[in-house]
Formats: structure tokens, C-alpha cells, sequence
């Protein structure tokens, strides 16, 4: 059992004062707001003093493929473990590995090895779920992912991905990307949402209306918002006004500046409402490495910015705690509100809220600390703690 005691935390849109949290076994017990201070302390109860960090629900990634060397579609326990790892020390508690269009054999090593790191934990991040970005993608807007390896609609071939995916996450949540436009996408979209699927809808030149009845058919979130889908036009709506129009989709953004300028993130600001903005990292395995070329040479990462061989942005290398940072320091969100967009909001997304990405009673003890330079000093992932610096020392 831990006691750990805040004098500054924010979750679901608020700020609190003082606060001790009880953690038993994985699951925060009790939350007393008026703490007495000396505190009786149980037996067997470590108690951790916080103060002068800012306490916040885990970080939720619900778009990323890889991060330290290490990618998702490697196929290997050790490739997700060693993921699982990075985003840790950037204040991820909670991802979900998501898998680029390839080869059928690829994609399913790439979810056995999912299925055993659930199986088998990470000692890091927790292991969320699974995402398809591909390969149902329009391939005029197919962005980093192989053009031989983006596919027609085919709901048989799709369903047997899906269950196995549902299989290897054990209760986590699957997603899957559609492009609305492609033929039998809307089908597609209806068909998944009816098994549970959360459907996104990016990679694509769809019309304002073929959005609007992929959303009506059930999908929830559009995928890299402004990246990878046809542009705003004034007379021709598309995707992209979409996206800032339609009160029920929740949008995702890559706030690293490269993939998104600041006059275009306060646009999506002031069309959507807060709760509806999803901060993911979209970072591959570059991110976190130096310079150079990875991948035998298909990824040329140069400046901090990851491109393929034809100049084309390819995923991101930032990290979680500096798109937070980005937000609040440089476009001028309110903390509350970025700490919303990734914790609460992609939790919501999934619905796995408020079991992740709430600092509530009896929600998952996935927590974070943070000091005021944003650097990450407290690391709790399911009750069990990975980080634990301050006062100039570390405990791992």
C-alpha cells in the first residue's frame, strides 16, 4: 500500500490543493482531500511525499509506432517491451501500438507479439490496445505507409485481423482506420463499430458528406487531423472541415510544430471543444535516437524530423511530455485543458474512461508527477512504481 501525498494535481478538467491518494494493489482506493498533516501512517503503508510537483493521471498514446529503437511492426516481445519502456519515462502510462499497412505475415507477427506482451507485461506503459492505421487508406493521401501494401475494403479479410487482435489485447480496446470514401467504407465502418471496433477515419480524400456518414455510421475520431487527408477548400468541404465542424469526432493532433503550425492547431481550438482534442505522438522508431538513417535507409531522420526516402513526412519523433509542453507554453492552452486532451479525452475516445485517465477512486493507479520545467519526476503504472526522483535522488 502507498500513500502519496499532492499539494497540486489536476485531472478531469480541475485543479486540487492538497490531497492524499491510497493506493491498494492497482487501483487508487481512497482519495481524502482535507489530509491531516502529520498523517497516521499504517503498517506496512509507504508514504510518498509529492508536494511541489504537479500530481496528473498517466498519459494516454493512442496513435504511436515505436520510440527507441524499438517498432511495432518488428514483431518481437522485446521490440513492445522496450517501447513500453520509452513511453514510460515521457509520462505514458497507457498506449496503444499501432500497426502501418503491410504484408499480412507482418501484421500478424506484429499482434502476436502484442498478445504475448499483454500476456506476459511490459514493466512499463501499459499495453491498451491495438490499432490498424492500414491498409484501408486512400493511397492519394497514403502519407509514410508502402503503396503496394494499401488494400480495397475486404469486411472478411478485416474481420479475421479484428479477432485476432481481440484476442491478443484481452478486454483492451481494437481500432481500426477507414478511409470513408473507398468502396464498402461506410459498410466497413458499421459493421466494426456493431463488434465493439472504435473506428477512425484519416488517410483520405473523402468529401465533407462521406465524413459525416462515416461518423453517423459510428466513427469516433479522425487520425492525425490536417495530416494525410485532402486540404480545406472553401467550396469543397472536405475531410479536414469536417474534422473541426462535426461536434461528435474527436480529433487527433501531432503537437511538434513540424506536422502541424501553430496558426492551424488555434483554428482546430477554436472550432472544437477541448474535450475533443486527442494529443497523440504519432512517433516512430527514430524517436528518442540521433540523427541519420533507419530502416535500411528508408527513414532519413535530420533536424529531429523523421521523412521517407521521397521527402515525405513519416510519423513523429517527439515525445508525449513536450507535446504538452507545446501546447501550454507555446499556443497558450490552460494546463487543465492539456492535460485533458491526454488523459481524459483519448481515454474517452476508447471508452476506457474513467478506469484510465482519471485520478478518481477506485480508477487504475496509473499516475504521474511532473516538476515546473515539465520534467517527468514520478512514474506509477497499475499501483506498481517505475520512477521515483526527487530531492535530487532516483529510485527505479
Amino acid at each position: 500500500m502507498y500513500i502519496l501525498l499532492s499539494d497540486k494535481s489536476i485531472t478531469d478538467g480541475r485543479s486540487y490543493g492538497l490531497c492524499s491518494y491510497h493506493i491498494i494493489g492497482d487501483w487508487i482506493h481512497k482519495i481524502d482531500e482535507s489530509p491531516e498533516i502529520p498523517m497516521a501512517i499504517p503498517i506496512g503503508t509507504e508514504f510518498i511525499d509529492l508536494r511541489g510537483l504537479t500530481m496528473l493521471p498517466g498519459f494516454v498514446d493512442i496513435h504511436v509506432h515505436g520510440g527507441g529503437g524499438y517498432d511495432t511492426m518488428d514483431g518481437s516481445l522485446e521490440s513492445l517491451c522496450g517501447l513500453a519502456k520509452y513511453k514510460m519515462e515521457e509520462g505514458v502510462t497507457n498506449f496503444i501500438p499501432s500497426l502501418v499497412a503491410a504484408p499480412n505475415d507482418r501484421v500478424k507477427d506484429a499482434i502476436s507479439a502484442v498478445k504475448a506482451a499483454v500476456r506476459q507485461g511490459t514493466s512499463g506503459a501499459d499495453i491498451s490496445g491495438i490499432f490498424f492505421e492500414g491498409p484501408y487508406i486512400n493511397p492519394q493521401y497514403m502519407g509514410g505507409h508502402v503503396k503496394e501494401c494499401i488494400r480495397p475494403v475486404d469486411l472478411k479479410e478485416m474481420e479475421k485481423l479484428i479477432n485476432m487482435a481481440q484476442e491478443a489485447v484481452q478486454g483492451g480496446k481494437v481500432s481500426i482506420n477507414i478511409a470513408p470514401e473507398l468502396e464498402n467504407g461506410i459498410d466497413a465502418i458499421a459493421s466494426m463499430t456493431a463488434v465493439g471496433v472504435i473506428c477512425r477515419m484519416g488517410h483520405s480524400a473523402a468529401t465533407y458528406e462521406e465524413t459525416k456518414r462515416g461518423s453517423d455510421a459510428g466513427a469516433n475520431i479522425i487520425v492525425h487531423t490536417y495530416n494525410a487527408m485532402s486540404p480545406i477548400h472553401h467550396r469543397e468541404p472536405g475531410i479536414a472541415v469536417a474534422a473541426l465542424t462535426l461536434d461528435k469526432l474527436y480529433t487527433e493532433i501531432i503537437c511538434d510544430f513540424h506536422h502541424v503550425s501553430i496558426p492551424a492547431i488555434k483554428l482546430l481550438l477554436q472550432a472544437k471543444n477541448p474535450d475533443n482534442i486527442i494529443l497523440i505522438t504519432d512517433a516512430i522508431a527514430p524517436a528518442g535516437l540521433p540523427d541519420g538513417e533507419y530502416h535500411l535507409g528508408t527513414i532519413i531522420k535530420e533536424d529531429g524530423v523523421c521523412r521517407n526516402q521521397d521527402g515525405k513526412l513519416a510519423g513523429s519523433s517527439i515525445r508525449m511530455i513536450d507535446c504538452v509542453k507545446n501546447m501550454y507554453k507555446r499556443v497558450g492552452v490552460p494546463l487543465v485543458d492539456v492535460i485533458s486532451m491526454v488523459t481524459s479525452v483519448p481515454a474517452r475516445a476508447l471508452g476506457i474512461y474513467p478506469n484510465i485517465g482519471s485520478l478518481k477512486e477506485k480508477t487504475r493507479a496509473n499516475i504521474i508527477a511532473i516538476d515546473e520545467e515539465f520534467n517527468i519526476r514520478f512514474v506509477m503504472v497499475n499501483g506498481k512504481i517505475y520512477k521515483q526522483m526527487m530531492r535530487g535522488f532516483e529510485y527505479v
